[in-house]
């Protein structure tokens, strides 16, 4: 990946979480984990660290999001993005529920 794609994808994953926090302030378990915008700026994927429901909550306001994005990182296209579940997330959680079984 150049320079400048990493440069983009984390000035939108930073971004990406100003707004999140903003529009769910409730959702504690809800984190972007990476972003990934392909060579033409187009499109983009976002991989969150959270639950089902709270990415199809997510997926949803996904208009009102990447409106928000226009104002936060100035590019000639604002990607379309994909909303993805991170299943990092899920094997840590995985990985916790075994330990505490194995402790009991």
């Amino acid at each position: 990946m150049n320079n400048k794609l990493a440069i983009l994808n984390g000035s939108y994953k930073k971004a990406l979480g100003a707004i999140l926090l903003k529009e769910f302030p409730h959702l504690a378990t809800l984190a972007v984990a990476d972003v990934l915008i392909d060579p033409s700026g187009k499109t983009g994927r976002v991989w969150l660290s959270t639950t089902d429901e709270i990415l199809k909550t997510v997926e949803q306001r996904r208009g009102d999001i990447q409106n928000q994005l226009k104002k936060h990182v100035v590019t000639r296209y604002t990607p379309s993005f994909t909303f993805l579940l991170d299943d990092k997330y899920l094997d840590r959680i995985d990985n916790l529920f075994n330990e505490i079984r194995h402790e009991d």
